[in-house]
């Protein structure tokens, strides 16, 4: 699980050029910078950091200082308030990309004792604000919106890939391992699976981000995953498979279409595509090549890759560089959301993702 809160070190803090209160601050370990106070910290102090995404509780006054620039509030059909919070976002400060809240060790006392690293998700009630989001669809009339079945498989990998940002030790440590590079679709996780040897009375299941869905009953309504699913005959194409090799896979994916966050390349319906595939009983991810011949065989979409077999980590050497490499343009011209990076090596596990700060300047509720 990712961490969104976190107990850290402070690295550097320095001023912001023409500005007399304002400094940028790193931590050990982590490639963010944020945009701090000046003189309200210094090097080797301790503090408390918020990743982008983190979603504060409004009733915790040390918090309120946000009220006004960072509540979101998720509303009903009806139009009542179903929940609020604090939403921390990425930000440009007098030139300077911000990304998290830092705040004063001393402010947190439930933290005293722990060590440098440790992750106050919990403890400091933090929720992730696309998580709280997808709860809360149905009672917003969302596109998205379907009944849980259950929660998601636990025998299936989410497809929640870690930034950059937090593993900066790869600059290092993986010189020389080579990845698969696709582009980040700017869609909903979406996951579909068939796998009679854990479940043989209902095999066939189709995911979002957190949760198993119901199958739709004849003449009610179909959410956007299920739509999908019957679009590409997902279910008839995976039971095929299984008969003719007797793999079990899960197929994950992006999706994408309107009303499906801000729907910048304006789909006239929705999509899925593909980006990994996990062996189920083999528990472990399709090789790259492998997925894509799957998905060229049965005709369904596949991820845009922007290169099969590179080097990055030899090619890339700073996080801005990486920032850098990660901007770019979709297939319809609009701004990319970023890159996911997956090791070509078939045992080696390795993945995670870059955000375009481009992208995240431009993004809207």
């Amino acid at each position: 699980m990712r961490k969104l809160a976190s107990l850290v070190e402070i690295a550097s803090c320095d001023p912001i050029p023409d500005t007399e209160r304002l400094s940028v601050a790193t931590m050990k370990g982590k490639g963010w910078r944020v945009v701090t106070g000046r003189g309200e910290f210094a090097p080797g102090d301790k503090a408390v950091y918020f990743e982008i995404d983190s979603y504060l509780p409004p009733d915790d006054e040390r918090f309120a200082f946000l009220r006004e620039r960072c509540l979101r509030k998720f509303v009903s059909k009806g139009g009542g308030v179903l929940r609020e919070g604090f939403r921390i976002k990425t930000a440009k400060l007098r030139g300077v990309v911000s990304q998290g809240l830092l705040m004063p060790f001393a402010a947190f006392p439930e933290a005293n004792g722990l060590e440098t690293g440790a992750d106050l998700t919990d403890l400091l009630k933090v929720d992730h604000y696309d998580e709280v989001k997808e709860q809360l669809q149905p009672a917003m009339g969302n596109p998205l919106n379907s009944d849980a079945m259950g929660a998601f498989p636990s025998y299936i990998p989410k497809s929640d890939e870690e930034r950059l940002q937090g593993l900066t030790e790869y600059f290092t440590s993986l010189k020389g391992r080579r990845f698969e590079i696709t582009a980040k679709d700017d869609g909903s996780s979406a996951t579909m699976f068939f796998s009679p040897t854990i479940d043989p009375e209902e095999p066939f299941g189709v995911c979002s981000r957190n949760l198993r869905l119901k199958r739709p009953v004849e003449g009610g309504a179909v959410s956007a995953f299920w739509q999908v699913a019957v679009k590409y005959d997902i279910e008839a194409k995976l039971r095929k498979f299984f008969e003719e090799s007797h793999l079990e896979l899960a197929l994950q994916g992006e999706l994408v279409g309107p009303g499906i966050n801000a729907d910048r390349d304006r789909y006239a319906e929705y999509e899925f595509h593909v980006f990994r595939i996990w062996d189920v009983c083999a528990q472990r991810f399709m090789a790259p090549r492998d997925r894509m011949a799957f998905c060229a065989k049965f005709a369904i979409p596949h991820v845009q890759v922007l290169h099969e077999d590179f080097p990055f980590f030899d090619e890339v050497t700073t996080m801005d560089e990486a920032l850098k490499f990660a901007e770019g343009k979709t297939l319809r011209g609009n701004e990319r959301e970023g890159i996911v990076l997956k090791a070509s090596d078939e045992l080696d596990d390795t993945h995670f993702k870059v955000v375009s700060n481009r992208y995240l300047l431009k993004q809207q509720d």
